[in-house]
This record gives C-alpha cells, sequence and structure tokens, in this order.
C-alpha cells in the first residue's frame, strides 16, 4: 500500500461514492517504488463489494475525469490477456514501464503527447486494431482478435452491454444500488443481488419502496442470528419488499403486520421460530399482542 496514493485518492471528494470506492481500493493496491497497480478485475469486483459490470462502468467514469489511466497487456508469447494496468493519476507526469502493454508499451497519455504523424497506434474512434496487429480474422474461428466497437480497451466480458457516459438509466441504477447495499442487512452474491435488483425495478417496483424495506428488515433482523437472516439475492428473488408497507402508507399496515405475527405465534406456526428476530417479537409483546409465555412456547427467541 502506498499512503502517499491513498492520501490522493482520500482528496477526490468530488467523486460519488462507488466511483471513490474503486479509486481507494486501486490506490491501495499501490507500489509506491514501482507504481505498480494491476489487479485481476474480479479480486477488484471483491474487494470493491461491487458486480464486475458496476466495477468497469465505475472505471470508465475515472478515466472519462482523467483520474486514472488504464493499459491492456498480453501474454508474448501465448497472447492471452492479461490484467489491466492502471496509471493513477499522480503518477501522470512520470508513468511507470508496463511489461507485455499492447501497444508497446505506449499508454494513451503517450499517445497524446507524442502523437505519431503518420499515423496513430489508436483510432479516433476506437475502430482499429490496438495492438498494430492486423485485423485478419482467426483462422479457427473467422473473427477479428480485436474488437471494432468497444470503447473500452480495458473491458473484461460482462454480461450487460457497454453504455454511454452519463447515461442517466445507470447513474439512476448506481445510486439505488449503492443505497441498496448500505441498507440490507446480510448481502450474499453481489452479481446475483445486482441483476435481481435491476430486474425487479425494470419490471415495475418502486426502488424506493424496495429500499424502504430493505432499512425495515434490517431493523426487523437486529439481534437475530445471520443464519436466520435472508441473503439479498433470495430476498429480492422472492420479493421480500411486498410484505413491507410502502413509503407514506399509514401506520395502520404495521399494525396488520404484526397482528398476523402475533396470530402465527399463538398457533404454534413453525416459521416463527425460525424467521421472526428477538427485537420483532419484544415488539409484539410490548403492543400486548401476544405473552412472553406464548413466544416461548412457538420457540421465538426474546
Amino acid at each position: 500500500m502506498s499512503h502517499r496514493a491513498v492520501n490522493w485518492a482520500l482528496d477526490q471528494r468530488h467523486l460519488k461514492p462507488g466511483p471513490w470506492i474503486v479509486l481507494l481500493q486501486l490506490c491501495d493496491r499501490h507500489n509506491k517504488d514501482t507504481k505498480q497497480v494491476n489487479p485481476e478485475q474480479a479480486t477488484l469486483a471483491f474487494d470493491c463489494n461491487m458486480s464486475r459490470a458496476t466495477v468497469n462502468r465505475h472505471l470508465d467514469e475515472l478515466e472519462a475525469m482523467g483520474l486514472i489511466q488504464r493499459v491492456p497487456r498480453q501474454h508474448p508469447v501465448t497472447k492471452r490477456q492479461l490484467s489491466t494496468f492502471y496509471i493513477l493519476g499522480l503518477d501522470f507526469d512520470a508513468p511507470p514501464q508496463i511489461e507485455h502493454a499492447v501497444s508497446q508499451n505506449e499508454t494513451r497519455i503517450e499517445q497524446g503527447q507524442n502523437e505519431n504523424i503518420d499515423q496513430s497506434r489508436v483510432s479516433n474512434c476506437d475502430t482499429g486494431a490496438v495492438s498494430q496487429k492486423t485485423q485478419k480474422p482467426c483462422l479457427k474461428n473467422g473473427k477479428s482478435r480485436v474488437s471494432n466497437c468497444d470503447t473500452n480497451h480495458v473491458r473484461e466480458p460482462v454480461r450487460e452491454p457497454c453504455v454511454s457516459q452519463g447515461d442517466p438509466h445507470t447513474q439512476f441504477f448506481d445510486e439505488i444500488w449503492d443505497r441498496f447495499s448500505a441498507a440490507f442487512p446480510r448481502m450474499g452474491n453481489v452479481e446475483l443481488t445486482e441483476e435481481r435488483l435491476r430486474s425487479a425495478i425494470e419490471a415495475g417496483a418502486d426502488p424506493e419502496h424496495i429500499l424502504a424495506a430493505a432499512r425495515a428488515y434490517a431493523d426487523e433482523q437486529r439481534g437475530n442470528k445471520s443464519q436466520y437472516i435472508a441473503f439479498s439475492e433470495n430476498w429480492l428473488d422472492r420479493k421480500g419488499w411486498e410484505r413491507f408497507p410502502k413509503p407514506g402508507r399509514p401506520a395502520a399496515d404495521f399494525t396488520a403486520v404484526a397482528v398476523q405475527r402475533a396470530r402465527a405465534i399463538r398457533a404454534g406456526q413453525s416459521w416463527v421460530a425460525r424467521h421472526l428476530s428477538p427485537a420483532a417479537a419484544r415488539d409484539l409483546v410490548a403492543r400486548g399482542l401476544v405473552t412472553a409465555d406464548e413466544c416461548k412456547a412457538a420457540g421465538v427467541t426474546l
């Protein structure tokens, strides 16, 4: 870790939380001597607690703002894609030497400063080959080795299509995602959670209802053992937000839920012992809907 790099990232207060977290994780891996920053994308996504698609969007933003530079790399013999090399803004004046860079160790910063008069190595619209190799199709599959339309030379395969910079729909979802992941009490598989949250919103679910329900579920499960708390992707898959009232509904909706839970306790239904948190059970006792003895008989912990 380079304290100089981390302090530089902390100063970028104008960033939104998502891109800021990605930048901090990159700076945490900065080597102060070699200036090396080249984590695997899967590792970076894990460290940021984001899906690879979300990390890619935030990397696009950081590069567009001039805070990082991405350099694609490949193995000189096998031609296998290597992890992307990231040059941080604080190293732009003296960029590091990069082994196995696709464009003969020439980054896009250097291309801008020392543009080849005859022909640039990378075309202005990113329709040419990145590494000066011919676009002759591969003999095995008949496809070009270099994408003609991908505007992100470093993008590794993801399930989502590339979106334009500043896409309002993407920015809206990123904000919802950041708020949901911060509120939900037990995050599971990040990619599945993001996929199901996006599907729910596209199907017409109210994002504010989902967020309010996630916070209410966290309050309900406070003090409960983690194994009894639903994973985020499963909660979204079974539309867990629907059993919580929408924001702005009268408190009578909460009372109806409490009455239903109390009835299940008195009936000795097995699900209440597994899913009702101690905090929720104590609330029912405080409301006078059930007694402590009834909770104990149903196996509900107070």
